[in-house]
């Protein structure tokens, strides 16, 4: 009797060595994946990537999105590369502040803030990258200011179409620079512009504002333009007729 005691005592402190021994061993699996962490390289950001291996991502990534069906897609994954490229993108515009040619990711970050609904928020920043040099990639057809101002446009005219908040200021100050001869775009471009624009400062109470634009446009396009009845409309309103 008393030998079966002394081994049931034996097993029992057996028991708690061994689960006092456990508690102080480092768990193999977890001590084993923090090695590996730490023996990991460390992977650089984006901005910190050689030049070429940044414009193979941004190639890529690229056609990745435009092999997506529709902006249900399309959005949520320029959301994501907006925050992908940031920090290359600002690193850019503090060490090329002078000029920004031939910084296609530049171009493509503020075209994917656009599209993501993102203008109102950006428009004063892109323009300036654009008078500062900052401009399409080599196989678009129009130059940095043309795409800037067919953005501008586009805004506009679905805002206001849809009857929706728009400020007009974009279109219009776009407008005097071309007239101002700032920037030289398509007179087919000219013509939506400075018509839409005129259509605006009708709407505004600025009637002969809007009739000099339209008879900006009569000149550039007198049969298609659109604008006939509405220069004669106008004059005869302001009394230029008479």
């Amino acid at each position: 009797m008393l030998t079966l005691l002394k081994k049931r005592q034996a097993r029992t402190a057996a028991k708690v060595a061994i689960a006092a021994q456990s508690e102080q061993q480092p768990d193999v699996a977890t001590t084993a994946a923090h090695s590996d962490e730490a023996q990991r390289p460390h992977r650089p950001g984006l901005e910190d990537r050689p030049w070429d291996e940044i414009g193979g991502i941004l190639k890529k990534d690229l056609e990745y999105a435009r092999t997506l069906p529709g902006a249900q897609d399309k959005i949520p994954f320029k959301k994501e590369l907006i925050k992908k490229y940031a920090p290359l993108v600002e690193r850019l515009l503090v060490t090329h502040k002078d000029n920004l040619e031939r910084l296609d990711v530049v171009w493509w970050f503020y075209l994917w803030k656009i599209d993501v609904g993102l203008l109102p928020l950006i428009h004063d920043e892109f323009k300036a990258a654009v008078l500062n040099g900052l401009d399409t990639p080599d196989d678009w057809k129009s130059d940095g200011y043309t795409a800037y101002c067919d953005i501008v446009f586009k805004y506009t005219f679905d805002a206001h179409k849809e009857k929706e908040s728009l400020n007009a200021g974009y279109l219009l100050d776009a407008v005097k620079d071309v007239i101002g001869g700032a920037a030289a775009i398509p007179a087919p471009l000219k013509v939506k512009m400075f018509r839409l624009a005129g259509d605006l400062l009708r709407e505004s109470g600025k009637p002969e504002e809007a009739l000099a634009l339209f008879e900006k446009v009569m000149v550039l396009s007198p049969s298609k333009g659109g604008c006939k009845t509405k220069v004669k409309e106008l004059k005869e309103e302001l009394g230029h007729e008479q």
